[in-house]
């Protein structure tokens, strides 16, 4: 890496700070939208100032902050080089490198060709997608992901992302597929999905289509008043409590406070260093239960009642793993991929968008 000035140096590093700080916040359970988008103008200010001084260089570093750095200041200064440089070094990048790479193109908004088809398929627009057949896009496993997620976006038919629900070749693309099928209200897209019920998205989509897995998670997002009465009885049972108050956490919004453990049995070895310490208070989940007033024939998710404008609300206040949680309900009220809407968006900086 080339020597900075000071002050570009104060930036840099301020940025591959924020950068970490941003995946925490998108990592957490459910994070306030209003501390991502703080934190994206910040990130964005101190991208651009290190941007006026410095070149970007990709295979200058490989830790994933620096990396990300690099890589999206390389994409505003010279994005041909900076993509032929990456086509170069990306095989040989481990996973969360490779992950920085990729969020760094998407939040600078950058255009341009690339050989590698993971870079190939994270520079696809709509417009790309849509003049790709299928034929070309099953080269490779994330070029027909990206290429099924525009046409889900687009209310392509059933037809067109059946085929895939099998193909265990092409997990990407399959794992879009069912969802899209999910959605959509197929029966053998539920018959199909049935390894995936332990990932929280497809548990929701699972729970929606009437199916939900024979888990805590899956009595979480069946959404009933009944739920919060299994959910209660679980966390009472030191073996499954834990599973039971973060299954808790999203059927009422609430995480569930903790007490001693004492001398509790039963509960896993690989639990954290909370948990070994404390336990969930079921009884203090108990009382919180207690003061709501939940209509029986309602469906609640994170304490609220499942409709079209509640879930326009959350998606508005939260982020982190919430997220698609949110879009998942909301794609299956439109029977098709919701797209996000006018909501923030780190890349509107660049052209003067958002709110200070």
């Amino acid at each position: 890496m080339s020597v900075m000035l000071p002050q570009v140096d104060t930036h840099y590093r301020e940025a591959t700070a924020l950068f970490q700080r941003r995946g925490r916040l998108l990592n957490a359970p459910a994070s306030p939208l209003d501390a991502l988008r703080q934190l994206d103008w910040r990130l964005a200010a101190n991208l651009d100032a290190v941007a006026i001084h410095h070149e970007g260089h990709p295979e200058a570093s490989l830790r994933p902050p620096a990396l990300f750095v690099e890589t999206w200041v390389g994409l505003q200064r010279d994005s041909v080089h900076c993509l032929e440089n990456l086509d170069e070094i990306f095989p040989e990048l481990k996973p969360e490198q490779q992950g920085a790479v990729i969020e760094a193109m998407t939040l600078s908004s950058s255009s341009g060709e690339a050989q590698h088809p993971e870079l190939r398929a994270a520079l696809m627009s709509e417009q790309a997608a849509m003049a790709m057949d299928e034929y070309q896009a099953a080269e490779h496993d994330a070029l027909l992901a990206s290429w099924l997620f525009f046409q889900d976006a687009t209310g392509a038919d059933l037809s067109c992302f059946q085929p895939w629900y099998q193909r265990h070749d092409f997990p990407r693309s399959r794992h879009h597929s069912l969802q899209a099928g999910l959605v959509r209200r197929d029966a053998l897209a539920v018959q199909s999905a049935h390894d995936y019920q332990d990932d929280a998205h497809f548990a929701l989509l699972l729970a929606l289509s009437g199916h939900p897995p024979e888990s805590l998670l899956g009595t979480a997002f069946d959404g009933s008043v009944s739920a919060a009465g299994q959910l209660l009885d679980a966390m009472e049972q030191v073996a499954c409590c834990e599973d039971a108050a973060q299954a808790w956490f999203w059927l009422t919004g609430e995480t569930v406070p903790r007490k001693p453990r004492l001398q509790a049995v039963g509960a896993s070895d690989e639990s954290s260093r909370e948990s070994k310490e404390t336990l969930p208070d079921a009884s203090a989940a108990a009382i919180s239960w207690q003061a709501k007033q939940w209509q029986s024939g309602a469906r609640y998710f994170f304490g609220e009642p499942v409709t079209a404008s509640s879930l326009e609300l959350l998606g508005q206040q939260w982020t982190g793993q919430i997220a698609p949680l949110i879009a998942a309900q909301q794609s299956w009220l439109a029977e098709r991929r919701v797209l996000p809407g006018a909501g923030w968006q780190f890349h509107s900086l660049r052209e003067g968008g958002g709110d200070a």
